[in-house]
């Protein structure tokens, strides 16, 4: 993969360029002297982190894969901003020597980060709990700011069928896994849900990538902060939580986490939990087009998504959730 590679080129014999880039690039965010490229750290499908240690401490350059608009990069910043002030953990982007929350390592755009002593997800029912009360406050939070970028991310796409999904990628620039047989298609028809009416669902800013990797945990199993900003966006702030529980529900088909995440996020209407299985599915779906790869296939998943918008559970589901008063 591509993280892997950037990483094995820094210690290759034209690692000698790669470490003056990295220089380069701590002068920028005034973090210091390079000292040391320790690790590689888990990334995701659109960006590679790599731990470094400076004359001033331990950071994260984040380096994104795929090129990201700047003038989205400079909203998720604001946003993150916003978080902070109202003393939610959010992990903000250092600025650099002109103000800006990005700079360019090599052809990629990064950004830095401070590093954080702290657990990652350990699938304790007491994380996942945090996990869905951080949610719910950084929703109330954002509520009230409207102004957004266009759809990016997951949420541009879980409206659209399959075809239109691997034609709208595929324009986006991204080389999609091979699609053979019909399981995406038969799965589209057996979903049958028609497009969903967001027009009377509570809005907000929602994460957008509310995934489990992207949130650290203190000794209490409690969230002390939370990453990845680039899919920060007005929407449905239910889709953050259909996002969450595919990871919960349907790769790991762990319901006491779920029902936790569901805990502690709190109440939902009654169009949403009647609405949340199918979200969950459509999200499962895309992952299959899109990654279709280890704990993203299609196939590995299929039965649980099938079992999610089946009246058993639909049911389940329903039965985790808080419904408001």
């Amino acid at each position: 993969m591509q993280q892997r590679r950037i990483y094995k080129s820094i210690g290759s014999s034209k690692g000698g360029e790669a470490l003056e880039d990295l220089k380069r690039v701590c002068r920028k965010f005034m973090i210091g002297e390079l000292l040391e490229v320790e690790d590689l750290l888990s990334g995701g499908y659109v960006n590679a982190n790599l731990k470094i240690r400076t004359s001033k401490g331990k950071f994260v350059v984040r380096i994104l894969l795929k090129e990201s608009e700047k003038v989205r990069l400079q909203y998720a910043y604001s946003i993150a901003s916003k978080l902070v002030e109202e003393g939610v953990p959010a992990l903000l982007p250092l600025l650099t020597t002109g103000g800006l929350p990005y700079t360019r390592y090599k052809e990629f755009v990064v950004q830095t980060t401070p590093y954080v002593e702290a657990t990652f997800f350990q699938w304790i029912p007491e994380q996942a709990f945090s996990s869905g009360k951080m949610l719910r406050q950084v929703h109330e939070t954002l509520r009230s700011v409207k102004e957004s970028p266009k759809p990016t991310g997951m949420y541009q796409y879980y409206q659209l069928d399959p075809s239109t999904i691997m034609n709208e990628l595929k324009k986006d620039g991204h080389i999609l896994p091979s699609h053979e047989g019909t399981a995406i298609d038969d799965f589209y028809r057996l979903l049958n849900h028609p497009i969903i009416d967001t027009s009377k669902l509570p809005q907000t800013i929602i994460h957008g990538d509310w995934n489990p990797y992207n949130q650290l945990y203190n000794e209490n199993d409690e969230v002390c902060c939370f990453m990845d900003f680039d899919t920060l966006q007005r929407g449905v702030r239910v889709f953050d939580v259909a996002y969450a529980l595919y990871f919960f529900l349907i790769q790991q088909c762990d319901e006491n986490v779920s029902l936790q995440f569901l805990k502690g996020y709190g109440g939902l209407t009654k169009q949403e939990i009647h609405l949340l299985p199918y979200l969950i599915a459509k999200i499962g779906l895309y992952f299959g087009i899109w990654v279709d790869y280890g704990e993203f296939q299609f196939e590995r998943n299929l039965d649980q998504l099938k079992w999610v918008i089946s009246e058993q559970g639909r049911n389940t589901v329903k039965g985790f959730c808080i419904r408001d008063l």
